[in-house]
């Protein structure tokens, strides 16, 4: 294990707790009291392709550990004796509960999507144009809600956005118009 001093007054820094936060990165604290998280760029990647940031993320006060963050997408769990939340919904919505929302929509190749993926389930990104072919792919982690795509070389026009996750597909229309 490797570890590091922090800034006065010296503590170790060493790599104690991990979170894998909502944007697919993982921040990692010390198991003493520091003023700094490090942080995972990729965490999929092998090697030093992961991208690790040490002392990334400055606080202004002494912590020890991770911030807990609940995962608000899991939903309820039928029939458990903890169940506490009480809700008419399903714990998986249907596609169209799901839905996709684009913005700004018409725009000129620069848009974000935002979408809830079934629970624990990673999901396929794909746009096409009105002949049918896709124009881009993009493979969507289980984590993820929202994405922000670039495709300024797409010519004017009607596109459809479909995000498909568990054999379930959700289309959306999607206007491109470059001045």
């Amino acid at each position: 294990m490797m570890s590091f001093l922090s800034a006065p007054p010296v503590f170790y820094t060493d790599f104690n707790s991990l979170y894998l936060a909502a944007n697919g990165k993982i921040y990692i604290s010390s198991g003493s009291s520091v003023l700094d998280l490090h942080e995972m760029d990729y965490p999929d990647s092998a090697g030093i392709a992961c991208t690790v940031n040490l002392h990334n993320i400055h606080t202004s006060c002494f912590f020890r550990g991770i911030p807990n963050h609940p995962n608000y997408y899991l939903g309820r769990l039928v029939g458990s004796a903890c169940d506490t939340i009480t809700s008419s919904l399903t714990p998986n919505p249907s596609p169209k509960e799901r839905g996709i929302t684009i913005s700004p929509n018409p725009n000129n190749g620069n848009f974000k999507i935002m979408y809830l993926l079934p629970q624990n389930k990673s999901g396929k990104l794909e746009i096409f144009d009105i002949n049918g072919r896709a124009v881009y792919s993009q493979n969507l982690p289980q984590w993820s809600t929202l994405q922000f795509i670039s495709l300024p070389k797409l010519s004017n026009g009607v596109y459809v956005c479909s995000i498909t996750s568990n054999n379930q597909r959700v289309n959306k229309k999607l206007v491109i118009y470059n001045e």
